[in-house]
């Protein structure tokens, strides 16, 4: 989660040092409680400013710093409360670990009780929050607190309006001038973000203080261009920029770039001002003329359901649904596979510059105001025009295509049903199984992970009925249901203590029921005649699509099964009242969960067992009872009635 901080840029030698000397930052500083919002436009150094005032005040040995920065295009604890709890207090524990004893307790209580953490157990925000809380005002007994939080805007907006009550409750309640507790401070750097009543006390508008940086930033990058060129490109970057430190940076590179191919002063001007109408303009005009492949790339980036790295990226851009290759080995016999350093030149040159690659090795864009315009506006122009929204949904169908078509490669489906395998990309070891994956998924299997939990992620961000969606059907067309089984062979090893994992004996059906991906559920069941198709098939579990639809509460889903007896597939009505392992029926989880509208499409029937008893004796009345859904009651205790009559 420190992998933020390591990838902001530090501050040039001599800019962010007006900080320090800013009469609003000295003031807050040195008030015993005190809140202070840096705000900017995107892209006006925010982040830079902020991790200079850690670095600042991390050289007092007597007071304790804590920062944490939240990040867009991060891994999802570092774009959550969660992840910003976690952090704070491992911080904590390495400072002051004697300020913890509640987290520690609790952690070994768990530990015996349940077991491996991470696995058998989750900690929660919730009580996180609540320990953070208590171990802070243990901290202020003995030390000085300076909490900093770095783009607060790129976390969820109901997440960071309720981080900030909290934050702001907690410094309201601590007595001001008090002889038992020391001083506590809070820093947010965030956009200007309407939603949030940060009320704060101090407030720094960073556009208003940054040109002097900006100025020592475009001196310092371009010393040697003056030396051999005019003056006067320098002196117009810092005119045009408005106090955007990322439009500098990205101008200035451009005018290097104009430099070494030879391009004339009168050139550059033009180049310069021609971008200074603010981020989204540079941005329009760098993305003229881009080739498809940057198309890909940019969903890639944009959508990924976490970072991905340089390695697995390279598998990413050169797989498609209809690619000729059907095993990895071709594609790297044809040398298709970019190396490390091949594949980061790429990245450069297919993003114009707008992606990068960290020092983890992830690739991400530059700043979050180049993905805020690539899903807003830029995708929609790669596109050919479409709207974003239908740009954003073709996107995540892709990425969805692009992972089912690896987990159909023939070593992963020959490796994850036998024993051994001799393929160069299993486990060097001649007698290892399947479970090769878990030990060699980075190396030999770089987008093994990625493919398994997240091609339904993306085939769900992708549903719809209004966008074809043939290359997954193809996929999925398969009367051995190959891709299936793979998956949830190579799911199993890498994750099987994920309430996640499938169980075996999950199909295509089962599983476009239990996410509620009902455009492509449609067009499975619209082509059902060409396809050997079981729509009462049971699990390992022995759950039928309908019992996982009812469950998970996917009313348009339960509908859509109910109404295949109609369509005559297979000739044969639904069977209503299939009973998995534990004899739980669909109407039994519908009615524990609380599915009203579900429970009534299931009773509207006139097929259903009202009645029917689990393992354990329990009715679907019993468990709506139990779980205090008075709604269904009424509609069981009348369907009863009216069964009785």
């Amino acid at each position: 989660m420190r992998d933020r901080s390591d990838n902001i840029n530090s501050a040039v030698a001599g800019t962010c040092e007006w900080l320090l000397r800013h009469e609003t930052y000295r003031t807050w500083t040195a008030s015993d409680r005190g809140l202070l919002w840096i705000k900017g436009k995107p892209g006006s150094g925010k982040s830079t400013l902020l991790k200079y005032g850690v670095d600042n005040h991390r050289g007092r040995d007597s007071d304790l710093v804590l920062a944490f920065f939240f990040h867009d295009r991060g891994h999802k604890l570092q774009r959550s409360p969660l992840g910003l709890f976690r952090c704070l207090l491992h911080q904590i524990l390495g400072r002051t670990p004697h300020a913890l004893p509640d987290l520690i307790y609790t952690f070994e209580n768990r530990c015996k009780e349940l077991g491996r953490p991470g696995e058998d157990w989750q900690w929660h925000e919730e009580e996180l929050g609540r320990l953070f809380k208590s171990t802070l005002l243990n901290v202020l007994k003995t030390q000085s607190v300076w909490l900093y939080v770095d783009a607060l805007d790129e976390c969820r907006k109901d997440d960071a309006v309720k981080l900030v009550d909290m934050l702001k409750s907690l410094l309201k309640s601590l007595p001001h001038r008090s002889t038992s507790l020391r001083q506590f401070r809070i820093c947010f750097s965030c956009r200007y973000y309407p939603i949030l009543d940060l009320d704060a006390m101090f407030e720094i508008c960073l556009e208003y203080e940054n040109r002097e940086d900006i100025s020592t930033f475009v001196d310092v990058r371009l010393s040697a261009f003056r030396a051999r060129n005019s003056a006067t490109i320098p002196a117009l970057i810092k005119e045009c920029a408005s106090g955007v430190f990322l439009w500098a940076r990205l101008v200035v590179t451009q005018v290097l770039e104009l430099e070494r191919d030879g391009a004339g002063i009168k050139q550059m001007e033009e180049t310069v001002r021609s971008k200074s109408s603010g981020l989204d303009i540079l941005y329009r005009r760098l993305i003229r003329n881009m080739e498809p492949a940057s198309l890909k790339l940019i969903q890639w980036i944009c959508f990924a359901t976490r970072p991905l790295s340089i390695e697995e990226l390279g598998w990413a851009m050169v797989l498609e649904v209809h690619c000729s290759h059907r095993s990895l080995e071709a594609f790297q016999s044809a040398e298709d596979i970019p190396n490390n350093d091949r594949m980061k030149r790429q990245v450069q040159t297919l993003s114009r510059g707008l992606a990068e690659v960290t020092g983890t090795q992830d690739v991400q864009f530059i700043h979050l105001s180049v993905k805020d315009f690539f899903v807003e506006k830029g995708l929609s122009a790669l596109s050919g025009g479409m709207t974003s929204t239908k740009a954003t949904i073709e996107a995540h169908l892709r990425l969805s295509g692009i992972c089912l078509r690896y987990l159909s490669m023939q070593e992963i489906g020959s490796a994850s049903s036998s024993s051994s395998s001799s393929s160069s990309f299993s486990s060097s070891s001649p007698s290892s199984s399947y479970r090769s994956f878990t030990r060699y998924s980075h190396t030999d299997y770089p987008f093994l992970r990625y493919a398994t939990f997240s091609w339904v992620a993306h085939a769900k961000q992708g549903d719809t009925t209004s966008v074809p969606q043939g290359d997954l059907l193809m996929l999925f067309a398969s009367p051995t249901n190959s891709i299936m089984e793979s998956w949830v062979r190579v799911y199993e090893d890498l994750d099987n203590w994920s309430a996640d994992c499938p169980p075996k004996g999950t199909g295509v059906v089962h599983v476009m029921s239990r996410y509620g991906i009902f455009g492509l559920l449609t067009g499975i069941l619209q082509t059902a005649h060409r396809t050997t198709l079981d729509i009462d098939a049971r699990d390992d579990f022995g759950r039928t699509p309908l019992s996982w639809a009812a469950e998970k509460g996917h009313e348009a889903v339960v509908k859509l099964l109910l109404d295949t007896g109609k369509a005559e597939i297979n000739s044969k009505d639904i069977d209503i009242n299939a009973s998995d392992e534990d004899g739980r029926t669909p109407l039994s989880w519908a009615a524990e969960k609380g599915h009203e509208a579900i429970v009534k499409l299931l009773l509207d029937t006139r097929k259903v067992d009202v009645d029917a008893s689990d393992k354990d004796g329990r009715t679907p009345l019993s468990w709506a009872a139990q779980k205090g859904h008075e709604a269904i009651v009424k509609l069981l205790l009348d369907t009863q009635g009216y069964i009785q009559s």
